[in-house]
């Protein structure tokens, strides 16, 4: 089990936090009325969310494990399953933000005024969901790292 980490916990709340003060200043209403914006984020998102579909299906292909003992290969899976987690989550995040966006263009064109609190949300999660997209290439880098480092004991231990 993972220990409390209280960096990691400021982060998050950093990450929840900070996109609150664009959203009350208005940021739904920015989206609502400019539709620039709105396409930017939906093609931007729409290639995250390919891209993170084919990282999480390379990362957690089976075949990718290191030859060795049963319950050596169990322990491996199981951080790289608990890191796979997390993208399938930030994955869903993605594809909600899409959904978000197709709402309110939909509210938009048919002039739902008593629904226009949905650009709020959009704009929100479309922020938390950028900010969580930083970490990304660290983690894939850090994904990357510890399998090579698995590769190389691995074939350390193989010497004669």
């Amino acid at each position: 089990m993972r220990r409390f980490n209280p960096y990691k916990a400021v982060g998050l709340l950093l990450t929840l936090g900070l996109p609150l003060i664009p959203a009350y200043l208005g940021l739904g209403d920015a989206l609502r009325v400019s539709e620039k914006p709105a396409e930017y984020i939906g093609v931007v998102y729409s290639i995250l969310a390919a891209s993170l579909f084919a990282i999480v299906s390379i990362v957690g292909d089976p075949g990718m494990l290191l030859p060795g003992t049963w319950r050596a290969s169990w322990e491996q899976a199981k951080d790289v399953q608990l890191r796979l987690m997390r993208l399938t989550y930030l994955f869903i995040l993605y594809l909600i933000v899409l959904a978000l966006l197709v709402a309110s263009e939909v509210i938009e064109a048919k002039g739902l005024e008593a629904w226009y609190f949905v650009h709020d949300i959009f704009g929100y999660l479309s922020l938390v969901a950028f900010i969580l997209s930083m970490w990304l290439p660290f983690e894939i880098k850090n994904i990357q790292i510890e399998r090579l480092r698995q590769e190389i004991d691995a074939r350390r231990n193989k010497r004669p």
